[in-house]
């Protein structure tokens, strides 16, 4: 219960939920509210498993730093990359359509309602990937890449881009064995021209948490809250230093590099200099999932949670182990 509260103070109602997803029932049609599951993963936005007596439905209520800009920009992309072929829940309508606003107890509260897919993700599995959901996942993620869409930024904390700033706030907070491993990678990153690199969509969140695994074995990519135009090796580099690296098996790692490369090249063949600086991105966003955990409990405040601790452990292992690749 204590978690639970902790994740619906996203949004501005703090009451029982039984009230708006009644409410959302009736104006989706999605037929009569039986009961409710909270997601209890994840950073940003409030999400609900609703149960009605026409089966499952995907509640995404926004959180409330997110500007109704925001929130538009997110449908946006849902829709075009589900144009492109793209696996993901699909969106349902009501009579305002694919966002729906209305205010409750003096809170506004805006979301969208989505297809529930029935399944896990690999977070929930608790597994690595096989090389056929490997090559699947990067697939779907080469097609994200070929969207022809520039949404207006919006600022990722745990993007490889933030790096330098993210590191910078957290630096005298760290360990001396995460400086180690963390630090020699600022001067190489400050040498990087980000701009002149290839660009593209990129969903840049393509992690164990956002991949599910049907019960039918289909890959769906989940929650494109931080999608934006940016070096499509990005995508790459978060896939594999999450999705791609077993912990447990680290040495596996070379193998599974190779197979995302060949997989993603039948699509987009990459230049030399990506080529050349793709481990350099993984380095990075391994040191991201560092720094990211740092901060959350460090600056945010957060207490110190069952993801938080999966991304420091995953991250300090993957930079050691980066060491020798």
């Amino acid at each position: 219960m204590k978690d639970e509260k902790k994740f619906q103070k996203r949004i501005s109602y703090l009451g029982d939920l039984v009230k708006p997803l009644g409410i959302i029932c009736a104006d989706y049609r999605l037929g009569d509210y039986q009961h409710h599951e909270i997601v209890l993963v994840g950073y940003e936005d409030f999400n609900v498993i609703l149960h009605t007596a026409k089966g499952k439905f995907f509640v995404k209520f926004f959180s409330d730093f997110r500007s109704d800009e925001d929130c538009k920009r997110y449908v946006t992309i849902i829709r075009k990359t589900i144009e492109a072929g793209v696996r993901e829940p699909g969106l349902f309508e009501s009579n305002q359509g694919h966002i729906h606003r209305f205010t409750i107890d003096g809170a506004g509260l805006r979301l969208i309602v989505m297809e529930f897919i029935q399944g896990k993700t690999f977070y929930e599995l608790g597994r690595s990937l096989t090389e056929s959901e490997a090559c699947e996942t990067v697939r779907q993620a080469s097609i994200i890449n070929t969207v022809n869409h520039q949404p207006k930024f919006i600022y990722d904390s745990w993007a490889i881009p933030s790096f330098l700033k993210e590191y910078h706030l957290v630096e005298t907070m760290m360990s001396q064995n995460d400086l180690t491993l963390v630090r020699p990678l600022v001067k190489e990153f400050e040498q990087v021209h980000l701009d002149t690199l290839p660009h593209a969509l990129v969903h840049g969140d393509i992690i164990k948490t956002n991949v599910m695994l049907s019960h039918k074995a289909d890959i769906y990519i989940l929650d494109f809250a931080v999608a934006n135009y940016y070096p499509r090796i990005q995508e790459l580099a978060v896939i594999l230093c999450n999705m791609l690296f077993n912990e447990k098996k680290p040495e596996t790692f070379k193998g599974f590099y190779d197979v995302a490369l060949d997989e993603y090249q039948k699509i987009h063949l990459l230049t030399e200099e990506e080529l050349a600086l793709l481990p350099l991105f993984i380095k990075v966003q391994h040191a991201m999932h560092v720094v990211g955990a740092i901060r959350e409990e460090k600056i945010r405040k957060n207490l110190p949670s069952t993801e938080d601790d999966y991304w420091l452990k995953l991250g300090r292992l993957g930079l050691e182990y980066m060491l020798h690749f």
